[in-house]
């Protein structure tokens, strides 16, 4: 591609073409620094869009310094635009150019090249996973129970101490139903440090089942149980007989 316009990078390596470069080649007849101030008033910003400076050249004849102005592609091409001529739609377009092929030069060219950079996604995506599931971990960790877990762990209690105690309907539920479930909630907040059971972390979920189906009475709360419901049998017995 034909260079049209001198095109430098700044410290920033950003790519600036020189404001009265573009001023000569876009053919204006209005003098350089009433059209530069004029082209500002389309919403530039100076040291963002653009930056002035005092060109090194000594003249001739002497007196001040011309002024000038490094600006970046993206404000050249809009004043190019502005122009509404063939000269600043040519200016425009080599700039398009220019920036497509620099996008292109930045690109892996090589199977090597592109090799990298695909395992540099993958492991920048890993990373990504892993910041997320330490996110989640670090919320289960934090909130206890939601309340549909909860309630399963509130149902399985309850089947745990039917069972020990013999029924929902025998003697020894009736009569320490409520201390069973008392005396398993107890151990049960101990072994998690929690105040109630719902506070028991999401990640430890499974663990409180497991725990669960471990459990047992104490010696003492199992022998009372076992004789209220041996009095229960004998009295049906006696019954019968």
């Amino acid at each position: 591609m034909n260079q049209l316009i001198t095109i430098t990078q700044n410290e920033n390596n950003e790519q600036v073409v020189s404001g009265r470069e573009l001023h000569q080649f876009l053919g204006v007849k209005t003098r350089y620094n009433d059209w530069f101030e004029d082209m500002v008033k389309y919403g530039f910003t100076e040291n963002v869009d653009f930056i002035g400076f005092t060109e090194k050249r000594v003249k001739p004849q002497g007196g001040r310094p011309s002024v000038d102005h490094a600006l970046k592609l993206d404000m050249a091409k809009e004043i190019s635009m502005i122009q509404r001529n063939e000269k600043g739609k040519q200016a425009r377009q080599y700039f398009i150019e220019v920036e497509k092929e620099l996008k292109q030069q930045l690109l892996p060219q090589t199977p090597e090249q592109q090799i990298a950079l695909l395992a540099q996604g993958n492991v920048n995506l890993n990373k990504k996973v892993e910041q997320i599931e330490n996110s989640v971990l670090d919320l289960t960790d934090r909130f206890g129970l939601p309340s549909n877990k909860a309630k399963v762990l509130q149902k399985k209690v309850a089947s745990k101490v039917y069972m020990f105690t013999g029924g929902k309907y025998s003697n020894a539920h009736k009569k320490l139903g409520a201390k069973v479930f008392r005396e398993f909630y107890k151990d049960l907040n101990n072994r998690f440090d929690v105040v109630k059971y719902s506070d028991i972390p999401l990640s430890r979920y499974d663990e409180a089942t497991e725990y669960l189906d471990m459990w047992q009475p104490s010696f003492n709360t199992t022998l009372e149980i076992r004789g209220l419901n041996s009095q229960t049998s004998f009295r049906n017995t006696s019954s019968n007989d």
